[in-house]
């Protein structure tokens, strides 16, 4: 039985929504006495990881995308400058960069801003003014090597302050600080976080048991190096929304569609439907009044197309049943 999903609507909020799905991804790369080439490759590589969402696949795929053409998805670059030294801003293709990792059968992550909180502890040591020094710089570059993750990611990173008094007295010696932890962590607008003690000695890092809440205790058991843990955080966060092509499906989805008050508002939302990656085959049976209805062939998870609705402000679900989907968008 074909499945039916149908969307109702009020057109100005929904078209206003449209704009936030980009086919374009802007990336800055920065290289010492680099040519233009290498940083297109540099920007590539990014982008890549970018989209797959996983360190680990772009890792193991490392000889694949060595000979992938940045001339295939690079759109247009230009010099700019940042954090006072000069770069390369560059646009990728994303839409592009994203059917080619589907092609070579590999995962790809719906490009959501994620914001990662991290608290680091700088451990004060003032046995000597060298020592406080030295452990300064360390905090700095610990936080460097974040920000670079962050951008190479493309993902956001915060920097907790209004609580920096309370995770001064934090210590792993104290085992009900570090609970208390997770408390002031919901103060901060975050998909995820992490929590790092840097001394002059050591700097390790750890995550929560349960990655994806706010409230979760962390998981003392296992310890990382800065770049590592703040890898694994991002790979995780962005496992629940990757997605993977699947065989397609022979029977036709179809979608009806209300509030189409102009001829401009079917095209709008036709041309929305068109860079779903994982729709193919996509015809208009009817367009009538304010309605239209559609057939397609689903090349993923039904999942992932209610995911993507998702993502679109004000749009509910309304009810699900058996080969059908409603869904509704609210005030």
């Amino acid at each position: 039985m074909p499945k039916i999903i149908k969307v109702i609507f009020f057109v100005s909020l929904f078209f206003s929504a449209l704009n936030s799905f980009s086919e374009t991804y802007s990336t800055i790369v920065q290289g010492n006495d680099e040519d233009v080439s290498e940083l297109l490759q540099k920007a590539l590589n990014q982008s890549i990881l970018k989209v797959l969402g996983s360190q680990r696949d772009f890792n193991l795929n490392q000889n694949i995308f060595k000979k992938l053409n940045p001339d295939n998805f690079v759109r247009e670059y230009k010099f700019i400058k940042f954090n006072n030294e000069e770069a390369l801003e560059v646009m990728i293709d994303l839409k592009a960069l994203q059917e080619k990792l589907l092609e070579l059968n590999l995962g790809i992550s719906f490009l959501k801003n994620l914001k990662v909180a991290a608290w680091v502890l700088c451990k004060s040591d003032f046995s000597s003014l060298q020592a406080a020094k030295s452990l300064e710089q360390k905090c700095k570059f610990v936080k460097k090597e974040f920000d670079r993750v962050a951008n190479e990611r493309g993902i956001t990173i915060i920097y907790p302050i209004l609580d920096s008094q309370d995770i001064s007295l934090f210590s792993f010696e104290d085992d009900s600080s570090l609970e208390n932890l997770t408390i002031f962590n919901d103060r901060y607008p975050s998909d995820g976080w992490f929590f790092c003690e840097v001394s002059n000695s050591s700097e390790w890092c750890f995550l929560p048991e349960e990655i994806e809440k706010k409230l979760s205790k962390l998981d003392l058991e296992s310890k990382y190096k800065p770049t590592v843990g703040i890898n694994i955080l991002i790979d995780n966060l962005f496992s629940n929304q990757r997605l993977r092509a699947v065989s397609q499906s022979n029977l036709p989805y179809y979608l009806e569609i209300k509030g189409l008050k102009k001829f401009s508002d079917h095209k709008s939302f036709e041309n929305l439907l068109k860079n779903i990656l994982f729709i193919n085959n996509l015809s208009l049976l009817s367009l009538r009044n304010d309605t239209a209805t559609y057939s397609f062939n689903l090349l993923s998870e039904e999942r992932n197309l209610l995911n993507y609705f998702d993502e679109i402000e004000n749009l509910i679900l309304i009810n699900k049943e058996k080969d059908k989907v409603f869904l509704a968008l609210g005030e």
